[in-house]
């Protein structure tokens, strides 16, 4: 697991080496504070002292400036110290990324070097009672008052809340309905503590977290100079989505590091563990187990450090960041519930950290936008995509006896435009792809003519019983198929009989 990428820089290589060594020196520390249930505030200070807040930070603003992978590379060994790699994540995502690309020079001044020292904690606000995966629904508000905003509403869910100085938060800045249709209700502020009016209100005990504080809090008018204010009013949307492409790809790389100490326990475990007169790690299911769970974790760790390079490359990798939070952390589920069965009874003790896995698992299966919305995201924009919707169409191919993938033309095309011949084409259809309906624009494709002519055909062989379409909410067809009448008006019924050769003549009827 200790491997580089070939497109990793020098820099990113000897930080890899650094912070290895540095996780290594100080985990029976963090393991310390876990068992205590304390914040391992001296183990975050070392963390700052060696630079690593500022890893994503450029370098004018006192950062190592080794981009996202940089950001992965860390992330993904010091959560191998429990709650520090959530502390980690979570401070940069406070905001760094968001200032970056939408802060200005005198924001990036005053903001970027503390995020780089890690004099101060950050907490990333979005979740309120009334805004999870719907995060537009934000209730918080902020009222322009003179040079200020005044903040009233409520933010949960906050890793890190009460120990973190700084608070990226979304807030309502409009009622209009009108600019709500295009997100532009919601503006992002940086809130730090202390300022009247804020306070911590709530620490919620979570499936996991053992010692990471996360909770509600609550603005009761709380007063932010308009400096404070990150881009445009109405551009919180814009911020918010410009900075979940990293915070998923970072959320999901602090798990990474954590499967590594699962696949040494585990070797360490089974070649010590003796049932039935050997040790366990003779038997297939557990070695079939140990491969699975070093598969899933060196795909997860080569899609992740993907994900950075394309956010390196200055692109916005939306779906592969979706996939990257997705799949690490429902490896790290599987590879929890795998190791602790591996495991066996010793295995359901907090003595070993695979129970440990599986809670964070679930944690990270929801935060960041639930694997639902992950899933939803990768569809969706997947769809609008044109590697995925480039043309394919199944012709019959008299040569063969059969429909395949084709690119040749319609043996209609050239036909005259009407009523019987663009029936033929939709019955045709029914021959090669007997459970599709086609698109107006498949029709077009194998006949030609245009698309206001064809749509005139359609009502009228609908209005005949020929076809049946599909219409949007607006009412325009959009699939037409042929009906059982339509079928026996366009070709005799021999025309869409087929049997393989094999089959018996005397078994037709």
């Amino acid at each position: 697991m200790s491997e580089h990428f070939f497109w990793w820089t020098n820099e990113q290589k000897a930080i890899y080496k650094d912070v290895r060594e540095f996780v290594e020196e100080n985990y029976e520390e963090a393991e310390e504070y876990f068992w205590n249930t304390k914040f391992p505030w001296p183990l975050v200070k070392k963390v700052a002292e060696k630079g690593y807040f500022g890893v994503g930070v450029p370098k004018e603003f006192g950062g190592l400036e080794l981009g996202a992978t940089g950001s992965c590379i860390v992330a993904a060994q010091l959560g191998r110290l429990y709650a520090v790699g959530h502390v980690f994540t979570v401070s940069m995502l406070a905001g760094l990324e968001q200032i970056l690309r939408f802060g200005t020079d005198e924001q990036k001044q005053a903001w970027l070097p503390k995020i780089a020292s890690g004099e101060e904690l950050g907490a990333l606000c979005i979740t309120e009672p009334f805004a999870g995966s719907d995060a537009a629904n934000v209730f918080t508000s902020a009222i322009k008052e003179g040079d200020d905003w005044v903040l009233n509403g409520k933010k949960r869910f906050i890793t890190g809340a009460g120990v973190s100085d700084r608070y990226f938060i979304y807030a309502k800045t409009s009622d209009d309905k009108a600019l709500r249709k295009q997100y532009g209700h919601i503006t992002a502020f940086m809130v730090e503590k202390g300022r009247p009016g804020f306070s911590l209100e709530k620490i919620n005990p979570l499936i996991g977290f053992d010692n990471v504080p996360n909770g509600y809090i609550d603005f009761d008018h709380v007063r932010i100079p308009d400096s404070n204010r990150i881009g445009a009013v109405g551009n919180g949307w814009n911020v918010m989505m410009a900075g979940l492409n990293f915070e998923r790809l970072i959320g999901a790389a602090v798990f990474s590091g954590q499967f590594e100490d699962v696949i040494n326990l585990l070797f360490h475990f089974t070649k010590r563990r003796v049932q039935f007169n050997r040790t366990t790690n003779q038997f297939p299911g557990v070695q079939d187990g140990i491969a699975e769970i070093i598969t899933k974790a060196k795909v997860s760790r080569l899609y992740s450090y993907h994900c950075a390079k394309l956010l390196d490359d200055g692109k916005e990798p939306m779906v592969e960041a979706s996939i990257a939070k997705m799949i690490n952390t429902e490896y790290a589920r599987d590879i929890g519930l795998k190791a602790i069965q591996i495991l066996g009874g010793d295995g359901l003790t907090k003595f070993l950290p695979a129970e440990r896995l599986l809670r964070e698992a679930k944690i990270g299966e929801i935060v960041a936008g639930t694997n639902e919305v992950q899933k939803m995201i990768i569809y969706r924009f997947s769809a609008m995509l044109p590697f995925y919707n480039t043309s394919m169409r199944l012709r019959w191919n008299d040569d063969v006896n059969a429909p395949i993938i084709s690119k040749k033309e319609s043996k209609f095309k050239g036909f005259s435009i009407t009523d019987e011949n663009v029936l033929k084409v939709i019955a045709h259809d029914y021959k090669v792809n007997p459970g599709l309906y086609m698109t107006p624009d498949d029709v077009r494709e194998d006949i030609g003519g245009s698309r206001s002519d064809l749509r005139k055909i359609f009502e009228e062989l609908e209005t005949q019983g020929l076809i049946v379409t599909h219409r949007d909410r607006a009412g325009k067809i959009v699939l037409v198929k042929a009906t059982y009448t339509g079928l026996q008006n366009a070709f005799p019924k021999v025309y869409y009989q087929w049997f393989p050769d094999w089959y018996n003549n005397a078994d037709k009827f």
